[in-house]
């Protein structure tokens, strides 16, 4: 190809990547790519092509961009120059920005591996324009059902980029949606040895966090085994489609307040884990980036040490200091990852929980998901709770049904006033949950600058 479109597109976009980043106006994750991809339609595959080691595509509903975190922090780990979309920006614009960022002016890019993190629409659209040798499933839960629909249009948009190219699969065992995923090549099942106990309040005994309840083959109901079983924790009661063999697993889970101890396990090894992440939802992410990187054959040493090291991106499960508090920031946005990120603030130790609740179009304008969301977890637990966001009294309502005492509840729309009342409000060495969805989270960003001299 003629470099001349291609460094007009690639200059365009860094000159709007600077003047983006120059009045503050964001971190230019998406907009430069659009620009680019505008001037140059072809760009994305001229950049990609360039990869001597080729890429590696993540996606699903939940844990994306930590699941890509941790793996970008295992393959620097091996020496690996990686491309990553690290803002989380996952439609095709923000993985063309991630890709220009690393490019020079002259069209050279400077990596040698692309690891992507893909919106599910939007990896069939990638996967015609670059070669994913393989494709991580981290799981499939109901998402901005205004945008997705049910889960087997889901499913049908995953199944199209991965048939693309026959990309090997990288599949979560413990989700039967995405173990009956058709794909022609190769698979690679992950799964945790693990049964999560039932919290107080918890409407489910499901093992590990699945949400579905019949059988994606026949129609079924789904039976979900009361305790641990490596070879398979569901099971249809109709027509015995079950959990497959684990290539790839993690065992021995201790849930901390701040992180998770676990001991990963291929056919032929196993290491212990510290993982500086809390939760059982990203004890399935490092799974998952563990499983990716094996796949790679990559040793469980290197793993441990990526994992370890691993450092959280913003607004997932990221942990900050502002003068004498903690603040854990997670991101919130589908009734699945809502709850498993509930479950973590309960088991933690916490003074006080902002909840951001906007409907904008990347929020999903539709809200009904807050209904789904195991919400009653935290009549159970002693903090106040901050409501804010555009649908600030909505999730006051959702909380006072879900038995919390309204007495307990502060409404404050205004996000910069929720949570400057919140720290106000806390003694000194405890610690802040906020749980804001996405466009609340961008603004979470800019609210944390004027705290910057605060931040340790």
């Amino acid at each position: 190809m003629d470099k001349l479109l291609p460094c007009l597109a690639i200059s365009a976009a860094k000159s709007v990547s600077s003047l983006i980043r120059f009045f503050g106006m964001g971190m230019a994750s998406s907009l430069p790519g659009k620009v680019a991809n505008t001037i140059c339609p072809s760009i994305l595959p001229f950049l990609a092509n360039q990869l001597p080691q080729g890429c590696l595509a993540i996606t699903g509903t939940n844990g994306k961009s930590t699941t890509s975190g941790l793996l970008a922090s295992i393959l620097r780990e091996t020496g690996y120059q990686v491309i990553h979309n690290r803002q989380g920006a996952n439609l095709i614009a923000g993985i063309t920005a991630a890709f220009i960022e690393e490019t020079s002016i002259g069209g050279s890019l400077k990596g040698n591996f692309g690891l992507l993190e893909v919106d599910e629409a939007a990896l069939p659209v990638l996967t015609k324009a670059v070669c994913c040798q393989s494709i991580v499933v981290t799981n499939l839960f109901r998402d901005q059902l205004d945008r997705y629909g049910e889960l087997d249009k889901t499913a049908q948009l995953i199944t199209s980029g991965i048939k693309e190219q026959n990309s090997a699969a990288i599949l979560n065992a413990d989700d039967p949606n995405v173990c009956n995923l058709p794909c022609p090549g190769r698979k690679i099942f992950y799964g945790l040895d693990y049964c999560e106990p039932i919290q107080e309040g918890s409407q489910s005994n499901s093992c590990a966090g699945a949400e579905i309840s019949y059988c994606p083959k026949c129609g079924h109901e789904i039976s979900y085994l009361t305790s641990s079983n490596a070879s398979s924790l569901w099971k249809c009661s109709n027509c015995n489609y079950s959990r497959p063999e684990l290539d790839f697993y993690a065992d021995g889970i201790e849930l901390l307040p701040s992180s998770s101890n676990f001991t990963l396990h291929s056919k032929l090894q196993s290491a212990t884990i510290n993982l500086p992440l809390p939760g059982l939802f990203n004890v399935y992410n490092a799974t998952a980036a563990g499983a990716a990187a094996f796949s790679f054959g990559i040793g469980l040493n290197t793993i441990k040490r990526g994992l370890e090291q691993y450092e959280t991106l913003f607004g997932r499960s990221e942990k900050l200091k502002i003068n004498e508090h903690m603040v854990i920031i997670q991101l919130i946005k589908n009734p699945a990852g809502t709850s498993k990120s509930l479950a973590s603030l309960a088991n933690g130790h916490c003074t006080q929980v902002l909840i951001a609740i906007n409907d904008n179009l990347a929020d999903g304008r539709d809200i009904s998901w807050l209904w789904d969301a195991n919400f009653e977890i935290l009549a159970h637990i002693s903090p106040s709770f901050f409501v804010s966001g555009q649908r600030a009294q909505d999730m006051a309502v959702r909380l006072k049904y879900a038995g919390v005492d309204s007495g307990k509840i502060t409404c404050i729309p205004s996000l910069s006033l929720a949570f400057k009342q919140a720290l106000e409000q806390m003694p000194a060495n405890t610690t802040l949950w906020v749980l804001p969805t996405y466009t609340a989270l961008l603004e979470m960003q800019k609210i944390l600058k004027q705290y910057k001299t605060m931040v340790h």
